[in-house]
């Protein structure tokens, strides 16, 4: 059997399968990521991150809300994810990043919305993920796990 990378979807050194994925749980995730997204009432001009962001299904969904003038950064902690992510969207306003949600590489207060689908409970100490959202989400503003 071979050794999954973090992410546990990903054998260390090859490509994410992107369709595999898709089969199994890019289906299921469009079904309430719509109400994932609406609950942290992201709208145009937005700066989101997407946790997570697998081959980015989250993040495709919030770049016609955030518009031209927005941002969403995709974060990943299997680097194939974020090649699959980045290959998948190809969008000025879509910036993929390989990071651990536990430990997020950004400045507190940047970001309006935050959201992670499907990747908390595979977090080690998910309590300290959920601290890294709100420390990067500016005050006043929303993440949904």
């Amino acid at each position: 059997m071979a050794t999954l990378a973090p992410g546990l979807h990903v054998v260390p050194g090859r490509a994410a399968n992107v369709s595999a994925y898709d089969r199994w749980i890019g289906r299921w995730s469009r079904l309430f990521l719509p109400m994932v997204i609406s609950a942290t009432e992201v709208r145009e001009g937005f700066r989101a991150l997407d946790v997570s962001t697998g081959t980015g299904e989250a993040a495709l969904m919030m770049l016609p809300t955030v518009g031209a003038s927005g941002l969403v950064i995709g974060a990943d902690i299997a680097p194939a994810m974020v090649v699959a992510a980045r290959d998948r969207l190809k969008d000025a306003s879509f910036c993929p990043v390989a990071a651990d949600g536990q430990a997020l590489p950004f400045q507190s207060d940047t970001f309006d919305a935050v959201i992670c689908q499907l990747g908390l409970q595979f977090f080690p100490d998910s309590v300290r993920g959920l601290a890294e959202f709100r420390r990067v989400l500016r005050p006043g503003c929303r993440a949904s796990v």
